[in-house]
C-alpha cells in the first residue's frame, strides 16, 4: 500500500515539474502559407529578440583581420566589399527614434519622429545602424 501511494506521489511530482514550463510559453495565432492558400495555426512563439551587432562596409584600404568579405550593389552590378561586426549605438536616455506609414492625399509616406521626454519631435531619418540622425 506504502509503495503504491509513494509511485503515485512520485508520478504527481513528474507532472507537477513538466507542467510549469509548458505553461509559461505563449501561444499566438501565426499566418501560414503553402504559396496558394493561406490558413492560420496557434503555436508557441519565442519572443524576438534584436541583434547586438551590425555588418558595417570597411574602406578598402582598412581592411583588417576579423573583416568579413562580401558582395554589394551599385545599381545593376555587384562589387566585392569588405565588412566588419559593429556593436549598436546605445540610445540615449529619454530618446527613442522610430517611423511610421502616413497617408498624405492619396501617397504613402514613411515619416520619421523622435520621442524626447514623452513629446514627439520631427526627425530626420536613422542610418543602417539605427542611430537618430537628429544632431542635439
Amino acid at each position: 500500500m506504502l509503495r503504491e501511494l509513494m509511485g503515485v506521489l512520485g508520478v504527481a511530482a513528474l507532472l507537477a515539474a513538466l507542467a510549469g514550463p509548458a505553461v509559461a510559453q505563449e501561444k499566438e495565432l501565426v499566418w501560414k502559407t503553402d504559396g496558394k492558400r493561406y490558413w492560420r495555426t496557434e503555436e508557441f512563439v519565442k519572443p524576438a529578440v534584436m541583434p547586438a551587432t551590425y555588418l558595417k562596409e570597411v574602406a578598402a584600404g582598412e581592411q583588417k583581420e576579423g573583416a568579413i568579405q562580401g558582395f554589394k550593389y551599385l545599381g545593376k552590378r555587384t562589387e566585392v566589399a569588405y565588412f566588419r561586426e559593429v556593436p549598436f549605438a546605445e540610445p540615449m536616455k529619454g530618446h527613442e527614434c522610430t517611423w511610421r506609414m502616413v497617408y498624405q492625399k492619396k501617397a504613402m509616406l514613411k515619416e520619421h519622429f523622435c520621442l524626447r521626454n514623452g513629446a514627439e519631435k520631427p526627425c530626420p531619418g536613422m542610418n543602417a545602424a539605427g542611430e537618430c540622425l537628429a544632431k542635439e
